[in-house]
């Protein structure tokens, strides 16, 4: 039987609490803001008119995100053969999972992660999780990966930069990775949604900028990340034509397309002004810093954030574990997700910290009073 998505009903319990009158936290893992007005004109504009209906996606907006990724990371994507436009980075997963799997496929996931599992397992594959370790910083490890293959293992999912641990693999091991999986013939499918949200300097590194090297790699992302836009629903797959056929077959017999406003929106989004964007992206990694130095102070820790406006946080001082750590961290007012939904530990919980600076200061406050309440045994 399928089940809720994690995080989904973990913001139900919050909207739910907060009816009740409970005073919720309002962090965020991605920006929440208001188009701004050159956005809003292409909107209206687009609203006027009359458009050709590409089940690829509007080509000016597949011409936009080709030159986007060229001009920032150096990575073709043919934008007539390479590129689809879906309704967001989880409709894009859904339809390339079941254009390239097939029941009794076996997937290899590294973990923790995000909620791969049931899509995976709606096209009959199955998911085998390799368990990443917090004292090697969640970093994927090729060993344990390769450990994990049979004669019925079909690709390996990534995440990069990783929800939830916001781990950032440096180049020399996506193309490790990469290598690895050409030499086995096993797809990769990569959900790359956090690539603005790098930290101290690192580097994001797409995989398809190895792509020269194996043509097995299908790269699925989308706007809300790194874009705030949430409420429109729009992401892309990028993967080689053989591929991105399969897919978009699937895709035409389950969207038919995406709307023309929102994809109008889109482009102009990319391709328009940052600054207003820029501004609220800058203030992640003072939060983070912010949310580290407060954990310390409690007896708490997380692997440090490299990539990601949240922390994996490990909670195993106390006694509360999965379900009853979520509802210990709800009852403070922080709406977090345990370990275990993301197919990892559930001593631990991700704790966002999007948000406002004052509001950064309230999770570390909440998470101070769950500390010193499981101590006194309440």
């Amino acid at each position: 039987m399928i089940t809720r998505l994690p995080a989904m009903k973990i913001a139900e319990d919050a909207r739910n609490a907060a009816l009740n009158g409970a005073a919720i936290i309002p962090t965020f893992g991605s920006p929440t803001l208001v188009m701004a007005e050159h956005v809003q004109t292409a909107i209206i504009e687009a609203a006027g008119r009359v458009h050709d209906r590409d089940t690829r996606g509007a080509r000016a907006l597949r011409d936009t995100i080709s030159q986007y990724l060229a001009q920032t990371y150096d990575v073709v994507a043919d934008p007539e053969r390479e590129l689809l436009i879906t309704h967001g980075a989880m409709h894009g997963l859904s339809v390339t999972f079941r254009a390239l799997f097939e029941p009794g496929d076996e997937v290899i996931v590294p973990a923790p992660t995000f909620f791969f599992d049931e899509s995976i397992r709606s096209t009959g594959a199955i998911p085998v999780y390799v368990d990443l370790l917090e004292a090697d910083e969640w970093q994927w490890d090729l060993e344990r990966i390769a450990a994990k293959v049979t004669p019925r293992t079909r690709a390996l999912m990534l995440c990069n930069p990783n929800n939830p641990t916001a781990s950032v693999p440096s180049r020399d091991l996506v193309q490790a990775v990469v290598h690895w999986a050409a030499s086995k013939e096993l797809l990769v499918v990569a959900d790359e949604a956090y690539a603005r949200f790098v930290f101290d300097g690192d580097v994001y590194t797409p995989q398809m900028k190895f792509r020269n090297d194996y043509e097995g790699l299908v790269t699925v992302t989308s706007l809300s990340k790194n874009y705030g836009f949430s409420n429109w629903r729009v992401g892309y797959v990028h993967a080689p034509e053989p591929l991105l056929s399969r897919i978009h077959l699937q895709f035409e017999w389950d969207a038919l397309d995406v709307g023309p406003v929102p994809q109008a929106a889109a482009r102009a989004v990319i391709d328009g002004p940052q600054e207003w964007l820029e501004k609220v992206l800058a203030t992640y990694q003072p939060n983070r810093d912010q949310l580290m130095d407060g954990l310390a102070k409690i007896g708490l820790s997380a692997v440090r954030p490299r990539g990601g406006p949240f922390a994996l946080v490990n909670f195993s001082s106390i006694a509360l574990r999965g379900r009853e750590l979520e509802a210990g961290l709800l009852a403070r007012g922080i709406a977090a997700v345990a370990g275990d939904g993301f197919m990892g530990p559930n001593t631990h919980a991700r704790i966002m910290f999007g948000g406002l600076t004052e509001d950064v200061a309230r999770v570390i406050e909440g998470l101070r009073l769950l500390v010193g309440d499981s101590t006194k045994g309440g």
